[in-house]
């Protein structure tokens, strides 16, 4: 891929460990095909936790548990069903992936740029590395020094469009550097593409197994961080393995990693609530709907992997009829057709 070998010449020269990432990685288990049920499922669930959370984002935890949502809602001054940012890249992604057959920087940058422009709820580092894109930097130097979870929230359609768990490593780093020039940042991607890719070919929902693993696929890639609201640095490996203490108890989890935009924060909070309710879409995404602070970027990444566990018969079948009437239906229909 000549995208990754261009990305590690400049990278490493900078000090970056991308030789973390060409270790071998296998799925621990046997791979089903991926089934339209899976792709449907998976990008459903993301603009269905993003549109139910949207109206929760930016307010704390206490204040959203008094007046609770069961419903989507009207927000940003668009109608009730309105994805944000966290839906429309990751379509955005998904269609450059279908339309050039892997990561191609200069398609994707294109259609990131676009998105951005179209969007509501649109965060800062991903707004700031567009509007450099569009001016014409290059790629690989475009995105924005920042560890939050832009390029994370985006990645499902890596884990669902590219086969081996080292072709979908590979691919969501790629894909995260054109906003988010972090390691952090990439490997909250990777954990994401590589679990919906995981959940969407059989592999189980058992936190024990799928956490260690999806560490591991990250190991030696990070440069601990501060945290901003607790003694000492960490790394996203470190804290995903740390999750497996909060299955049952997502509500510690907020408390413990906390519900920012930070992606060592939102991240393992979504897998803490992900694997708390797996075969309970309604339950888990109302959890996630009021974790509190980005609660819609919380939210889309547990639908996305609830959709890739259950597919979209299960997951509609669990969850009120009234929560698919999302913006972006049709185009998710379209998408899951050409990816399946």
């Amino acid at each position: 891929m000549e995208a990754w070998e261009r990305a590690k010449a400049v990278l490493e020269a900078e000090g970056w460990n991308l030789d973390a990432l060409e270790g071998e990685l296998e799925w621990p288990f046997k791979p089903r095909p991926l089934t339209i049920g899976k792709v449907r499922g998976t990008l459903f669930g993301v603009a269905i936790g993003d549109a139910l959370a949207a109206p929760n984002e930016g307010q704390p935890r206490r204040r959203l548990l008094q007046a609770p949502l069961d419903k989507l809602l009207p927000h940003n001054d668009r109608p009730a069903g309105t994805v944000t940012d966290d839906t429309d890249l990751t379509l955005a992604l998904a269609r450059s992936i279908l339309k050039t057959g892997t990561i191609t920087p200069p398609d994707l940058s294109r259609r990131l740029v676009n998105a951005v422009n179209q969007t509501v709820g649109r965060g800062w580092a991903t707004t700031q590395a567009a509007e450099r894109l569009a001016r014409g930097a290059a790629w690989w130097l475009a995105g924005t020094p920042s560890a939050g979870n832009g390029a994370a929230m985006r990645a499902a359609p890596v884990g669902l469009f590219f086969d081996s768990p080292a072709e979908i490593r590979r691919a969501a780093f790629l894909q995260s550097i054109l906003t988010h020039r972090d390691r952090s940042a990439a490997a909250g991607a990777i954990v994401n593409a590589l679990l919906v890719g995981w959940l969407a070919r059989g592999g189980p929902a058992e936190p024990e197994e799928a956490l260690e693993w999806l560490a591991q696929s990250i190991d030696g890639f990070e440069k601990p961080l501060r945290s901003r609201h607790r003694k000492g640095r960490y790394t996203l490996a470190g804290l995903v393995r740390e999750v497996g203490e909060y299955v049952g108890r997502p509500a510690d989890a907020f408390e413990r990693f906390h519900t920012g935009a930070f992606v060592l924060e939102s991240l393992p909070s979504a897998l803490a609530v992900f694997f708390s309710y797996p075969e309970e879409p309604e339950k888990a995404l109302l959890c996630a709907a009021h974790a509190g602070h980005d609660t819609d970027t919380i939210a889309s990444m547990v639908g996305g992997w609830l959709g890739a566990h259950l597919g979209d018969r299960k997951l509609r079948s669990r969850t009120p009829s009234d929560w698919w009437n999302v913006s972006v239906a049709a185009e998710i229909e379209q998408i899951s057709r050409l990816g399946s």
